[in-house]
C-alpha cells in the first residue's frame, strides 16, 4: 500500500511539473506593443533613426530621420493604424492597405517579417506622439 502511494504521489507530482513549465509564445500584446520602438544606424556619412510609434486606439506613427555629417537632415512621417493577431503586428495605411507585419518576442525585439529590420523598445511611454 505505501508503495502505491509513493508512485501515486510522484506520477502526480511530475505531471504537475511538466504542466507548469510547459512554454508559452504568446506575449502580453496589447501592453507590450504600445510604446516607442527605435532602430538607430550610424555610418560614416549619417545617422538614420527608424522609430515606430504604438498608441492607443490601435493608432500609430511610422518616422525616419537622416541626418548627414553636414547638417542636412531629410525627415518623414506616415500615420497608421496597427492590428495584433498573436505575436503579429500588422500596419495599414489610411486606406486599409497593409504596409507592413512585424514580430514581437517576448525578449521585447520588433522584426520587420522579411528580417531586415530589428527594433528595440526605448519607451513605453507614446502620449507625446499623439
Amino acid at each position: 500500500m505505501g508503495r502505491y502511494k509513493v508512485t501515486s504521489f510522484l506520477i502526480i507530482f511530475f505531471s504537475l511539473v511538466l504542466i507548469s513549465c510547459s512554454e508559452d509564445d504568446s506575449v502580453d500584446n496589447e501592453v507590450s506593443v504600445l510604446g516607442v520602438w527605435e532602430k538607430i544606424q550610424v555610418n560614416v556619412e549619417s545617422t538614420t533613426t527608424f522609430r515606430l510609434v504604438f498608441g492607443s486606439n490601435n493608432i500609430g506613427i511610422k518616422t525616419e530621420n537622416i541626418q548627414y555629417t553636414s547638417g542636412e537632415i531629410i525627415s518623414n512621417a506616415l500615420n497608421f493604424t496597427w492590428e495584433l493577431n498573436d505575436n503579429e503586428v500588422n500596419l495599414y495605411d489610411n486606406n486599409e492597405v497593409q504596409i507592413d507585419t512585424y514580430t514581437i518576442t517576448n525578449e521585447g525585439e520588433l522584426f520587420l517579417t522579411n528580417g531586415t529590420l530589428q527594433l528595440e523598445k526605448v519607451s513605453d511611454d507614446y502620449t507625446h506622439f499623439f
